[in-house]
Order: structure tokens, then sequence, then C-alpha cells
């Protein structure tokens, strides 16, 4: 059933559509509703010119806003681009929507002057506005052509998206450029998000409010989490981080929105790196239980802007509150999932054809797993993480004369073990020559593997730590130790777009361009995670340390799906770091009571070389890295989110 009677243009095909027929003998039939040319069995298939698609451009109210304090009802922009013959059968269609705070970095590349959509902006409308579906581009709050003050994942940037799916389903009013109310009366209702990175971010933010006609969110590369995506269990990745993401993306098109970026800076308390009430909206997880939609999964296991915590930990809550759910693990980095190709739309078609289409293919059926494995090619799994999997405690030992502490399953043991750092921040390259003692990092090693074993899940470090100093912080690197031929990262090449096709086939639309290498490495670092061990007791709270006296500090790592391969090493690497980026740091010196700290991973395969203390006599070769360093330039990691946008 329409949600509206009449329809501009249609109201006889409309009407037609929601009455029954009476023939001349005054017998009363059925009339079908209009076919839907662009369904072919259980799949929708390319039916519709995109040349003739219908291009709107709509401004929605946010009901009760005025974030910006200008007197006005905030509003958002709304591009929209919806096929033309199916509004002329008179035939209703589901929305994609994709909400964005970059548009206005490039806008020329999704609307011209004329307000007409180009061709090469994106593959999502010239792939699915043929196949019957409508798609939406919003301007995020506060950015763009949008009016009110975004706030860096807040409540007013949540809620004014949210406006969007709530016009769509006639809850709030929308308006044409001429100011006349607008109406989706061409719309089924049915709503879907995706988007990478902080477009993918928004999708799980107006999941989290539960708002009914959004049936399925697509994050990609997405944060769950501000918090985590700004800090590490207590350390801030940068000075002034949330400002610089405010201002990037702010329109500062009011004197209030100029100088809410100062506020949210000191309300995110950067000198502290406390969690604090001002981060329960801007975390998703808080409210994973509101989640009404499916939630199609999609993330890089080498991301190191939007790390694996923010997929782990979402991915646990949906578990946990179990919405159907699918996941889709690739070995890229922080990247669109077009860059994949087939593997991503071969998988996302269906899937928006079930959840809003309706259509019965089968998908809920299918393995809810798909994971990009070291060699490029892709596993399909019943469930996430791995079947078998159960957290395996690995204890910390340090022989005597031994070339590296030992990492087992068998019982702690050894003496303290001390490591100092400098006020620098440690390289990757602090992992390579691992039997070698060096003074800035403490060692421990498992047995050679006799067979493959993988990690698949969240694992934790517990130590018993104590410093020299009133702060530090403190990393701990996960390390595949062994001679492999690895996949490596697929890497954004800037600035370079490749586009294809006619608009109704699977080959077309853009991407930003990528490069695939395969290298021979003796050292991949596969998990990276920081710990303020001031944080000791709680993120609530920072506490100077009293030099001399023992931590008991626990932290999680980054999520991640790995396997190490026979005859590789299991390592991990404990350095020390600056707690604070705001505040100085001139280095410390840890020690560790290996008797009192553990490595806890989620493990399956075959463990049984995991049960001996692991304390190699010999040198393990490890030469060279697997992978370059991380980026770590806010600036950079900002050029890689709009990048992985478009």
């Amino acid at each position: 059933m329409r949600r509206t009677p009449f329809r501009t243009g249609t109201i006889l095909l409309a009407a037609a559509a929601l009455i029954p027929a009476v023939t001349l003998s005054g017998t009363i039939t059925a009339t079908a509703k209009p076919d839907k040319p662009f369904v072919q069995g259980t799949q929708t298939v390319a039916a519709y010119d995109y040349d003739n698609a219908i291009r709107e451009r709509i401004a929605v109210d946010v009901p009760g806003t005025d974030n910006d304090e200008n007197g006005v009802t905030d509003q958002i922009t709304v591009d929209i681009i919806r096929p033309g013959e199916a509004d002329a059968a008179g035939i209703d269609v589901p929305v994609i929507i994709q909400a964005s705070p970059y548009y206005a970095g490039d806008p020329s590349s999704y609307f011209d002057s004329k307000g007409i959509r180009q061709v090469y902006g994106t593959w999502l409308d010239n792939y699915f506005v043929p196949r019957g579906y409508a798609v939406a581009f919003v301007d995020m709050p506060g950015t763009n052509r949008s009016t009110g003050c975004t706030d860096v994942g807040g409540d007013y940037e949540v809620l004014g998206t949210k406006a969007v799916v709530d016009w769509l389903n006639n809850r709030v009013p929308g308006y044409n450029p001429d100011g006349s109310k607008a109406k989706a009366s061409w719309s089924t209702g049915k709503t879907g998000m995706i988007g990478t990175s902080w477009n993918g971010t928004i999708a799980n933010s107006v999941a989290s409010t539960g708002v009914r006609g959004l049936e399925t969110i697509v994050p990609i590369a997405a944060i769950s989490s501000w918090y985590d995506y700004t800090r590490a269990n207590g350390v801030p990745f940068y000075d002034k981080y949330m400002e610089f993401l405010y201002d990037y993306v702010s329109n500062d098109k009011t004197p209030r929105c100029v100088a809410l970026t100062d506020e949210v800076e000191a309300a995110s308390d950067t000198p502290t790196g406390s969690y604090s009430k001002f981060w329960d909206p801007r975390n998703y997880n808080l409210d994973a239980r509101k989640v009404r939609s499916s939630v199609f999964l999609i993330h890089g296991l080498d991301d190191e802007n939007v790390k694996t915590r923010h997929y782990g930990e979402w991915w646990d809550q949906l578990v946990r509150y179990n919405v159907p759910r699918k996941i889709l693990l690739h070995q890229g980095v922080h990247l669109d999932g077009f860059s994949l190709r087939d593997a991503y739309v071969n998988e996302l078609h269906p899937w928006f054809d079930y959840w809003l289409q309706g259509l019965k293919n089968g998908i809920m059926q299918q393995p809810q797993a798909t994971i990009m494995r070291e060699d490029g090619t892709y596993t399909h799994e019943k469930r996430w993480p791995a079947a078998g999997v159960r957290p395996v405690k690995l204890n910390l030992g340090k022989a005597k004369n031994a070339k590296a502490g030992g990492l087992s399953i068998a019982a702690a043991s050894g003496d303290p073990i001390s490591f100092t750092g400098t006020e620098d921040e440690s390289t990757d390259a602090v992992v390579l020559d691992p039997t070698t003692p060096k003074p800035n990092r403490a060692v421990f090693l498992s047995d050679e593997l006799e067979k493959a074993v993988r990690i698949s899940g969240t694992g934790k470090v517990s130590v018993r730590v104590k410093s020299d100093k009133v702060a530090s912080g403190i990393k701990a690197r996960i390390v595949d130790y062994g001679t492999a031929t690895r996949y490596s990262n697929i890497t954004n090449v800037p600035n370079t777009r490749v586009c294809w096709g006619d608009g109704n086939a699977l080959d077309t639309g853009c991407y930003a361009q990528t490069k695939i290498n395969t290298k021979v490495s003796d050292a991949a670092v596969v998990v990276r995670t920081l710990a303020d061990v001031g944080h000791y007791k709680t993120l609530n709270h920072k506490e100077y340390l009293t030099p001399g006296k023992y931590y008991d500090l626990s932290f999680e790592l980054n999520a991640d799906d790995i396997v190490f391969a026979p005859g590789h090493r299991l390592g991990l690497v404990l350095t020390v770091e600056p707690d604070n980026p705001s505040v100085p740091f001139t280095g410390a010196t840890l020690t560790v009571d290996p008797t009192r700290s553990s490595l806890t991973l989620p493990l399956t395969g075959y463990t049984a070389a995991l049960n001996t203390a692991g304390a190699p006599g010999e040198r393990v070769a490890a030469d060279s890295l697997a992978q370059p360093e991380p980026e770590k330039d806010p600036t950079k990691l900002m050029e890689q989110m709009v990048e992985a946008s478009r």
C-alpha cells in the first residue's frame, strides 16, 4: 500500500493500483499491482535507462532543532536520483542513502552547476537506479549545503541524518527548491544506508536510534565509538584531534558553528584522555539494543585509520542482541568496498534485494562471514568469530640466558623485565631481530608452530607493570614471525580514479585505483594497541603513577583474523610510549613482572606447540617488515577518509 493517496501527475494510475475494478456486470475483480520489470525471479536486473532518471534536491526539516542558533529550524539537503520509468508507471521504489560530511570537497563529482547528477560520481547510482532503486546523497548537518552545526558524531549529526529516513516515511516535512512541500510518494519507505569511513559511521549511528523504515545498513571501514577513534585506552592519538575533525567538515555558516569548534575540543578532554559523558552519544555500541535494521559489515584487517577495534566491538554487540548480520573482512587498509569488486558487489546486490525489495533469494541462509585470507583467496564461513575459537591464555616467561621471553600455555616464570622509551613513539622496526636483546622493548615468542593457528576475534593483554615516572603509555604488538609469501596491503593511489561502463552492467562506475603487491617478509605486525598505564583502574579517570609501584593493567587488543602458518612463531612485543600528545613526555622505563602478566587470544587450530615455554636459544630471523609503517599524520588520515568515502 502507498502511504499517500495521490501522486502528482499519476493520480489515476495510483488510484487504479489501490482499488478493485468493477466490470459492466457489476462483478468486482482485483487489479494487479504494476509489474516490476526490474525483478526477474529473485533478483533485480538493469531494466531502466539511467539517462532517464529523475534528479531532485530536497530540504528536509529536523524538527525541534536550531543547533546553529539562527532562529530557523535546521534543514538537511538531500540529492535524489530515481528511475524515471518507475515513476511514470506508478511503481514505488526503496531508497539507498549515502550520507556524508565530505560533499563540499568535490561537488563537481556529484552534481554539475545545473544540479544534474554526473555519471562518474559514484557507482551506487549507476548500478542500482537501473535496477529499481532510488539513491539519495545527504549532506550531514552543518556540512556543505545543510544548515545546523556538525558535532562530530554527536546527537545533532545523528538526528539530522535520521530525519531523512523520517521524511521518506512521511514523518517530517521536506521542501522543493521553490519552497513547496515535497513528499516522497514515489518511495516504498524502505531505506538502507551505506558508506565508507565517516559515511559508514553515520549509518551505524542512525541504526542505533532504532528509526523505523531503516531496513539495513552497510558500514564499511566505519567507526563504532568516536572515543576509540581518537584514543586508545586513554592515550589520545593526536593533540586537539576533535577540533581538527570538526573544523575539517564544518561549513561554518554561523558564528555558533564557528564557536563550537573550540567547545567540542574542550569537552573531549584531550589533556587527560579519559572517557566521560561527552562520549556516550558518540559511542553507538551503547545503543546497539535499539538496532532494528540488519547489518552487513565490511572492514579491512590492515586498517590503521579506523582500527579493527571498531568492527570488533560493534559486531560483538550485534551478536549480543541477535541483529541479522553479515561480515566481510579483507586484507586491505582504509578503503571502500567497491575496490574488492566482484566479491563485494556479488554479496551487496542480493543483500539489498532481500532487505529492500523483499526478494526471497536465500541470502540469509548463506554463510555469515566472508574472509579474504593472506594469499588473497576468500573463505566463506557459517559465523564469525570462527567456529571452534576459544580464549587461550598465554603466559609470559623468561628463562635464564634465553635470547627472548617465552609465550606459552605453560606456567608463567622469570624475573622482572625492564625496557625504556624516549619522548618519541616507537616504530614497527622495533619488532625486528627479536632474539637480540635491546633496551627499548620486551619480546615474548612462542615455539615454532607445528600446524596453523588462527586468531579470530578480540584478544587481551594483562600486565603487572611499574614505571620510574609519574606517567607512561605502553604498546602491545602481536607479530607473525616466519618467512612466507604474504598478500600485501591494498593501498589507495591518491587522485587516481578509474571509470567504465554504461550504467546498466555490473562492470560500471568509478573507484579509487588500487595496487596489489606480494612480497616475502620475515615479520608482520598484525595487531597494534596502545594503553595508558595511568588508566589502569578505569578509562573514566587518569591517575598519576607512584614511581616504583606495581600496577595491574588490562586492555583489549584491536580485533583481528589472522592465520599463523606452520613453522612460524607468534610474538608479543611491548614498548614504552608517550601517554598523551598534549602533555610533555621525556621518556620512561617500564618493568613487567612476567609471573603476573599474560596474553589472551581467541584461537583455533592446532595449539599443541603453545604448551611449551618457547624460549628460543637460536636466532629468529626477522630482518624486514611485511608492510609499511601505518600513516600517523592526521591530515593524511583525513585524506584517506575522504578518498575512501567517494
